[in-house]
């Protein structure tokens, strides 16, 4: 004996073939965002460099000790590198929310931007550099096997969605102490 009406069967069956095609593409998004989508995923990857916060997570503690020091010593290059990043960032925000458009605005905002990431890069890479002198091989080789494994920790945790402290002010990340 059925139970349910003919038409409740197929909306029935029509649901969980939904479902299963839903769920199916959940599963592929989470499969190709932990492997790397695509295969410029890597490299860009490899373009950015960690915060010092994310760096105190896989150094141990005299090396961990190193990294204070050295981000103490580069901390106001960073800040006033991170400063006109924000300012670039906020300037490109504007451009995009303007009435009416005006794509010069916008085009004007990028080149502040590649300027601003430029010398901001350039300052992580002179303590990056400072910091691979300095620390142990161990230290160097749990840092590769971080940008190896995991990239940034924001990555892995849902994108590049602002953080509500970069919003507010755009300065130098902080090295939490343990």
């Amino acid at each position: 004996m059925n139970v349910l009406p003919r038409p409740y069967r197929y909306l029935l069956l029509l649901s969980l073939a939904l479902n299963l095609g839903l769920g199916a593409a959940f599963a592929t998004m989470h499969w190709q965002h932990r492997h790397g989508g695509h295969p410029e995923a890597g490299e860009r990857r490899w373009a950015r460099v960690p915060m010092p916060r994310h760096l105190l997570r896989v150094l141990e503690d005299p090396d961990r000790a190193i990294l204070r020091e050295v981000f103490e010593r580069h901390r106001e290059d960073l800040r006033a590198h991170y400063q006109p990043l924000g300012a670039a960032r906020r300037e490109l925000a504007e451009a995009l929310r303007a009435e009416p458009f005006d794509p010069s605005a916008m085009e004007r905002a990028f080149a502040g931007m590649r300027g601003a990431e430029g010398e901001t890069a350039n300052a992580m890479h002179a303590f990056m550099l400072e910091l691979a002198t300095r620390i142990s091989a161990d230290g160097r080789q749990r840092i590769a096997r971080q940008l190896e494994r995991h990239g940034h920790e924001h990555e892995h945790r849902g994108g590049h969605a602002p953080s509500a402290r970069s919003e507010r002010s755009p300065e130098a990340p902080a090295v939490a102490p343990d």
